[in-house]
């Protein structure tokens, strides 16, 4: 089922990657975690149910140990997840010279990348 479904993996991580998600985690500092909310208000959207979708393209990565997730429970019952990044997002992420190895994630996702296979 995991190799299975490792396609949705990919394109989820396309679209962190496109949102500048895992930079963002990363600016908050090694071992920290952040909400989606905050997340979500660091992007330059106008949707008010962002944060939904920002936590729904983390849960993905956070299934395959990718980035790490937090849970804190509500007080209203409800739960809210903290994300921050797992060691494999080192590569994900630019070094201190500006380089990472998504680029080529998303040239390798890339529509016409893909249909000449």
């Amino acid at each position: 089922m995991e190799l299975d479904s490792v396609t949705v993996l990919l394109a989820v991580l396309k679209s962190a990657i496109e949102l500048d998600l895992l930079e963002l985690i990363k600016r908050i500092g090694d071992g920290v975690s952040i909400s989606p909310a905050k997340l979500a208000a660091q992007l330059p959207v106008t949707n008010p149910e962002a944060h939904i979708m920002v936590d729904r393209i983390l849960r993905v990565p956070t299934s395959y140990n990718i980035i790490n997730c937090s849970i804190e429970n509500l007080p209203d019952g409800g739960v809210e997840r903290w994300y921050s990044l797992a060691a494999v997002c080192k590569f994900l992420t630019k070094n201190e010279d500006g380089a990472s190895l998504a680029s080529l994630l998303l040239l390798q996702q890339d529509r016409v990348f893909k249909e000449t296979w």
